[in-house]
């Protein structure tokens, strides 16, 4: 358990008329005094174990305390997101339930029922991963892309799935600032300069270091992930399905540090340039740029259609809908996805001639066409028949490609090989749940407990469907 530090005076002396809670993550063990969440406010409510406790100062470890600081910073992270979608309500419905403690393991996933959270044994004390705002609001953010992105749910792709990893570690990022309190210390420990190894940079670190303990090269040296990293994009296909935290892989988790490290660079380097003093912005000017960049994050994964190469064209929509925002922010969002390979030399410069209305409209009818679904050769995998998986292939209508090491554009993969890349991974990692389509002679056993895919029996083989989004640490 962290030793705590701050405000908790101040939630003493407020009473209860706040709470007291983490700051952002138990590793810091930073305490602040905070509103009472309203978790019943809509659009987007939380459906909270009954009873509640009541408001006020409960010592970190308590269980009353765990339950503030998780109703805390979900009501913080969804009153941000609602008003930037908009959200008239959830996925699942009016009402998000949130379990805070489902059991024993080093977990927590959302799974289109709930916001689900457990508890592990760690050498410092127990760990509640419903404990932590970062690990709180990045479940939430699957929850949100969810509830306006839906066809993103169970597509084959491996781009795909990783950006659901990334846009919610940005969920908990921009939901962190939201604090003026966080904006504060994090500018002063940066002396100004945003994309800088911080506290804000690095999620999650209890859950991290408790994931190390066991698995000393499963997680950052500091953190789960952090948000500054220098890797860049590779095509995923070519990657190991599994590494070192040190290297890329395609697991959606270690892949997602591609896009979530161009996103927050990307934050840092407008906030230096439409700061009024650029060496030393203001918390307000982080607030103003942290909600600029979500908005165009939001407006891109609308107009994007889902494809295989979906990173470029996210990025791509990015661009345009920077411009009317501020025009200052295209070049800078431009220069870094290039950098990072993100987006190739040729497809950055040709955004320019693509027309906002043109992009933004076809684009944005081709998101509601239904996913096709292929049907794969499932011989390798012990199924009789074949494996039905919904691929990512809407139609595109403008050219946004990723490039190589030596710069050259990768041509994107078809969307029944994106598919087939997909599968292939999950069922060599163990995360898909059989049920009784595969005998169990031809069945590879993990030793996973928790599985975010299931085989469900269709005239002529098999069908993938998506279970949950977790944490995936690779630890069994």
């Amino acid at each position: 358990m962290a030793k705590a530090k701050g405000s908790a005076k101040n939630a003493k002396a407020e009473g209860s008329k706040s709470v007291s809670v983490w700051e952002d993550d138990p590793g810091t063990g930073i305490l602040v005094s905070r509103p009472i969440p309203d978790l019943s406010k809509k659009p987007l409510a939380f459906g909270f174990p009954e009873p509640a406790p009541k408001p006020g100062v409960y010592p970190p470890g308590a269980a009353d305390f765990r339950y503030w600081t998780a109703a805390e910073a979900l009501r913080r992270g969804a009153d941000f997101w609602s008003v930037r979608v908009p959200l008239t309500k959830w996925q699942v419905g009016a009402t998000l339930k949130v379990i805070l403690d489902e059991g024993d393991d080093l977990n927590a996933y959302y799974d289109r029922e709930a916001l689900n959270f457990f508890h592990s044994p760690s050498r410092t004390g127990t760990v509640y991963s419903g404990e932590s705002p970062d690990v709180v609001c990045h479940e939430m953010g699957h929850a949100v892309l969810d509830s306006f992105k839906p066809e993103l749910w169970d597509v084959g792709s491996q781009e795909v799935a990783a950006f659901h990893e990334s846009f919610a570690d940005i969920s908990a990022i921009l939901s962190a600032i939201q604090l003026p309190s966080l904006r504060i210390s994090i500018l002063h420990d940066t002396g100004g300069r945003l994309y800088r190894n911080s506290r804000l940079s690095r999620l999650a670190e209890q859950i991290g270091a408790a994931i190390r303990a066991q698995h000393p090269d499963a997680v950052d040296a500091d953190c789960l992930r952090n948000a500054v990293n220098s890797f860049a994009y590779q095509d995923p296909s070519t990657l190991p399905n599994s590494a070192p935290a040190a290297q890329l892989s395609s697991e959606p988790h270690s892949f997602s540090r591609v896009f979530t490290g161009a996103f927050f660079e990307s934050l840092g380097t407008a906030l230096s340039a439409k700061a009024q003093d650029p060496t030393m912005p203001t918390e307000a000017e982080l607030l103003s740029v942290a909600s600029d960049l979500a908005g165009i994050l939001i407006s891109a994964i609308k107009a994007s259609p889902v494809v295989s190469n979906w990173y470029a064209q996210v990025a791509a929509n990015m661009v345009i809908a920077a411009g009317p925002v501020d025009a200052r922010y295209p070049p800078i969002i431009k220069a870094i996805y290039v950098r990072r390979l993100i987006l190739s030399l040729h497809s950055a410069a040709s955004i320019a001639s693509v027309p906002t209305a043109r992009a933004a409209g076809p684009a944005a009818a081709a998101a509601q066409e239904d996913l096709a679904e292929t049907a794969l050769p499932a011989v390798d995998y012990g199924i009789n028949g074949v494996l039905f998986v919904r691929t990512p292939s809407q139609r595109d209508h403008f050219v946004a490609l990723s490039a190589a090491g030596d710069l050259s554009p990768v041509q994107p993969l078809s969307a029944a090989t994106a598919a087939q890349m997909f599968v292939d991974d999950l069922f060599s990692r163990g995360r898909v749940d059989y049920d009784d389509v595969v005998l169990p002679e031809a069945r590879l056993d993990h030793g996973r407990k928790l599985k975010s895919h299931r085989l469900v029996t269709t005239p002529g083989g098999a069908r993938l469907d998506r279970l949950l989004f977790d944490c995936d640490c690779g630890c069994l």
